[in-house]
């Protein structure tokens, strides 16, 4: 049996006690309500019957995500749910890149070009099932009994027992999301957006120079993503955080202000935050566990600074997982005959996750500076046919893309077979001599920032 948000337009306790029974096959013996005549009657029938109260029970959990739209919070996040998994799916996130391009007259003489394979510029990245929470409420026999007593008190006991698992899911989704938005933000795989002289700037000049990176968004282009992929995104798919501030300075001096309102609007959906430094940190230690990092206070005071950002909509990779007819969430009951009390259990099986191929920026007053970059392990002795991993660590003030760009500077010998992908990983082919084998010379690896390219770290790996 299932509810849909919209199933549900009932204004009193008659008629949602008249709804339960008509959708319930098992309560269907009984009278239905009266209008205006007291349901207490038909609830002590409900209450003293253990067939009757186990379905009044069953359905109501059902009903309960229905119920609270007449009162619940609304998340304001809710964009970023892509859909349902079934069991057994991955996320695999593809994205191609734009086809390489070649001179006719340099190949003209390479008549063998058309029997050569090009590999298409794949970029792929898998999203797992991260998040397996339940809720738990209890109820006794005498709470049920009382639900029948007043008008109204069904509607309470509803909402009190059964609507708050939703909520606490719903509010759960919500700081997770920020959490996860935060840290890329933190960890500087969300290119930043400077906007000088932000203090003195007047609100509609600050919407002017966000407008201005919203408008770069709808064309191709590398920079607003970790991966350097060429993506663009149009203005339908755009998706604009604002802190409360800034949405209130927007709404009564830009908006408000503007004869041309449809030209001062933004043309991106804008989307509410209650400050990309407020965090439930407490709530998130115990949804996260280990995987949480605390802020740092130097953390949370470049996060309050912030006035915006500016996602594609498919940033988010939320995903449900189908536990219960098709639905991410599972409802389930427990009564318990020694302590006439029900156990209500909503189950929750989601992906929270973030693309890294997905346009993003974050709008900042502060400019950030990269100081270096360090490459892990520095000196590498391999031998040919192997790989080797090598990882980059930007060291920068302020917020800025840590992303780097990977080469290879020098590579003695076969210069064209010695190979390094975006991630770092280096191939060095089994039939790789170097030029001088009594004295090695080694490869030498490079790591540019892709903030500043002006600063590199190196590495060298020895062919023995």
């Amino acid at each position: 049996m299932a509810f849909s948000k919209n199933s549900l337009k009932v204004t009193s306790d008659s008629e949602l006690l008249s709804y339960i029974i008509n959708v319930t096959p098992e309560l269907q013996e009984l009278d239905l309500p009266v209008q205006g005549e007291s349901i207490k009657p038909i609830g002590k029938i409900i209450s003293s019957n253990e067939r009757y109260r186990n379905a009044f029970i069953k359905t109501v959990n059902l009903i309960g995500l229905t119920v609270i739209k007449r009162n619940g919070w609304d998340n304001p996040w809710e964009f970023t749910k892509r859909g349902t998994l079934s069991f057994g799916q991955q996320i695999r996130e593809l994205v191609l890149d734009l086809c390489n391009v070649y001179d006719y007259n340099e190949e003209f003489t390479n008549k063998d070009k058309f029997l050569e394979t090009e590999v298409p510029n794949v970029f792929n990245y898998i999203h797992e099932v991260n998040f397996q929470k339940f809720y738990q409420t209890t109820t006794s026999d005498s709470q049920l009994a009382m639900a029948f007593d007043g008008e109204g008190s069904l509607f309470d006991f509803i909402d009190e027992a059964i609507a708050m698992l939703y909520e606490s899911l719903k509010y759960d989704t919500y700081i997770t999301d920020k959490y996860m938005l935060a840290r890329r933000i933190l960890d500087g795989t969300m290119t930043p957006s400077v906007i000088s002289s932000y203090s003195t700037l007047t609100p509609r000049k600050r919407v002017s120079a966000i407008k201005s990176i919203s408008n770069k968004f709808t064309f191709r282009n590398p920079n607003y993503n970790p991966a350097g992929v060429r993506r663009a995104t149009r203005f339908d798919d755009q998706i604009l955080i604002v802190s409360t501030d800034f949405e209130a300075d927007f709404s009564t001096e830009v908006l408000a202000t503007s004869f041309f309102k449809d030209e001062a609007d933004m043309r991106a959906r804008l989307v509410l935050c209650d400050g990309f430094g407020v965090h439930d940190n407490e709530r998130l230690t115990e949804l996260l566990g280990s995987a949480y990092i605390p802020f740092t206070e130097a953390e949370i005071t470049a996060l309050e600074k912030i006035p915006a950002v500016l996602i594609s909509r498919e940033w988010f990779m939320d995903y449900d997982y189908a536990l219960d007819n098709n639905s991410g969430m599972k409802q389930t009951e427990f009564y318990n005959p020694t302590t006439l009390e029900n156990n209500h259990y909503l189950h929750a099986w989601r992906v929270f996750s973030t693309s890294p191929f997905e346009q993003a920026t974050v709008f900042t007053p502060d400019s950030g500076s990269v100081t270096a970059v360090a490459i892990n392990p520095s000196e590498v002795t391999s031998t040919a046919g192997q790989f080797v991993q090598l990882t980059a660590s930007v060291i920068s003030t302020g917020f800025v893309n840590k992303a780097v760009q990977w080469s290879i500077d020098e590579a003695p010998g076969e210069t064209t077979k010695v190979t390094i992908d975006q991630n770092g990983k280096v191939y060095i082919p089994s039939d790789y001599t170097p030029t001088d084998t009594d004295e090695p010379n080694p490869i030498v690896i490079k790591a540019t920032s892709i903030y500043d390219d002006s600063v590199s770290g190196e590495a060298t790996i020895t062919v023995l």
